[in-house]
């Protein structure tokens, strides 16, 4: 048996990347852009990338309070034990925010978000 990728063993840990944009283009295709946990470049979801996230290799996340969603993210996100708060400003003004985990679901041949017991495709999770 695999530990899974949020294990604290050190030999489980894999590269986070962070869903940082999702834009649609003039035709309404969704464009997406990924940035590594470490933030320093901006990549393209390729198929490669995709491959890498498909076999555990990377970890693909979307914080809940990426401006891009559009489902309401306030009404959904209910489990307080899956929340941390950053207190960003020193000043007590505080952000909740939770990293949803991206996965290739095969049945769909599609990259997906769970959130409270539902999948959407990225298509529909965001604007």
């Amino acid at each position: 048996m695999q530990s899974a990728v949020w294990s604290g063993n050190a030999l489980h840990k894999v590269t986070k990347y962070y869903i940082t944009s999702a834009k649609r283009d003039r035709n309404g295709k969704l464009d997406i852009t990924v940035s590594p946990a470490s933030g320093r470049t901006n990549l393209k979801p390729t198929e490669k990338f995709i491959d890498q996230l498909k076999n555990g290799e990377i970890q693909l996340l979307v914080l809940t309070t990426q401006p891009d969603i559009a489902i309401d993210m306030e009404k959904k996100v209910l489990d307080s034990e899956n929340r941390y708060v950053i207190d960003f400003d020193k000043r007590g003004v505080k952000w909740t925010m939770r990293d949803l985990p991206v996965y290739f679901n095969t049945m769909r041949n599609e990259l997906c978000v769970e959130v409270d017991g539902v999948t959407y495709s990225l298509d529909t999770f965001f604007k």
